[in-house]
């Protein structure tokens, strides 16, 4: 399943933009201008790490908090993930355009792959840098700035990181709840890693993860019941899927036409291949794993535009390999044994990990 960049979350982004008087690149979604034509001072946007369309109808009641306010599916961006699709709700721009491409990227000018969030190096485990690598070489404007210079509200993020910093889920609807009660227009937008991360390390489909999303639904609906003149949308940035993994060192032939190791995500990996080998691996590839993955080349990345459209970042094809390889099955890539391994993941192009949800709660 290919994402929509018609009808995704940078689309929402986009709609929030032009709700705000903010400049946007691309087209809005439809539903959510309906929302926000209504007028509310306050639009919130939460945004529940994994939680996907799937994961709600498996877990969740039908006549609980988020699926009675459920209104629709929306497609998450490629690859569906966190480093690209919340950047993409925290810029309006689409993967291709803002670069933050996935989990771990490549740079050339440090020779390093780097954990864009965390600023890791992914296979020597400590500091890439004293310099936080990716907001140097890939750094964009934020939608919270955007709408500031705008000047028909004010934007804020509410998350571990954010420009209004929580530490707990309590926090973050108590802080909700405050900025809501502010009289200026404004939009919140609030980041939570769950069930993301016991998704990782349970399996999507565990009891943990219903109790999980249970516990969160809990909090979502208190903290709306102490909401007025505000529009809440809870949504996700991907779905998950349960997942066992190739080890690419088991593969010597493939690793034979390597130039560096893998990078971006498990399910979309990044292969950089020596010049001599550009046309054989794919012969190889598809031979031992094409069964479970597409293949794409940088020229049908860039034709088919699975990144997005708008004008790819200066360094694009940088980040995006020499081939990238997308899981279409319950399949993903790691480099060795040392490294960790998730139960559950995402990135690849199955629509239990592409769709996400709109629930919405209007309160007048």
């Amino acid at each position: 399943m290919f994402a929509d960049y018609s009808n995704s979350l940078v689309n929402l982004s986009c709609s929030v933009l032009k709700r705000f008087g903010a400049e946007y690149g691309h087209k809005t979604l439809p539903c959510a201008d309906e929302w926000m034509g209504k007028g509310f001072r306050n639009v919130v946007v939460v945004l529940l790490d994994g939680m996907g369309c799937e994961a709600i109808d498996f877990h969740l009641k039908e006549d609980g908090f988020f699926r009675s306010h459920y209104r629709c599916g929306i497609s998450s961006v490629f690859p569906p993930t966190t480093t690209a699709a919340t950047t993409t709700m925290e810029s309006g721009l689409t993967p291709a355009e803002h670069g933050w491409l996935g989990w771990s990227l490549y740079f050339g000018e440090i020779h390093k792959v780097v954990n864009a969030f965390t600023n890791q190096d992914q296979y020597e485990r400590c500091a890439a840098e004293d310099y936080h690598v990716a907001s140097r070489f890939i750094p964009y404007t934020k939608i919270y700035d955007k709408i500031n210079r705008a000047g028909v509200g004010h934007g804020y993020s509410v998350s571990h990181f954010g420009t209004n910093k929580i530490e707990t889920l309590d926090e973050m609807c108590e802080e909700i709840q405050r900025l809501c009660g502010q009289e200026d227009e404004k939009y919140i937008y609030a980041y939570w890693e769950e069930p993301d991360s016991t998704m990782h390390d349970q399996g999507c489909h565990s009891e943990c993860v219903t109790r999980e999303l249970e516990y969160l639904e809990g909090k979502i609906a208190r903290m709306s019941d102490r909401l007025e003149d505000t529009l809440l949308i809870v949504t996700a940035d991907h779905g998950h899927i349960d997942l066992s993994h190739y080890i690419l060192t088991d593969y010597p032939d493939i690793l034979e036409m390597l130039r560096l190791p893998i990078s971006v995500e498990a399910r979309a990996a990044a292969f950089y291949v020596k010049e001599e080998f550009r046309e054989e691996f794919p012969k190889r590839f598809l031979r031992h794993f094409g069964e479970e993955f597409l293949l794409f080349s940088a020229k049908e990345m860039r034709e088919k535009q699975i990144f997005g459209d708008g004008t790819p970042r200066e360094r694009f094809r940088e980040l995006a390999g020499d081939f990238l390889a997308v899981a279409t099955a319950d399949k993903g890539f790691a480099w060795s044994r040392n490294l960790p391994m998730f139960r559950s993941n995402h990135a690849g192009m199955t629509e239990q990990e592409m769709m996400v949800p709109l629930i919405v709660v209007e309160k007048q």
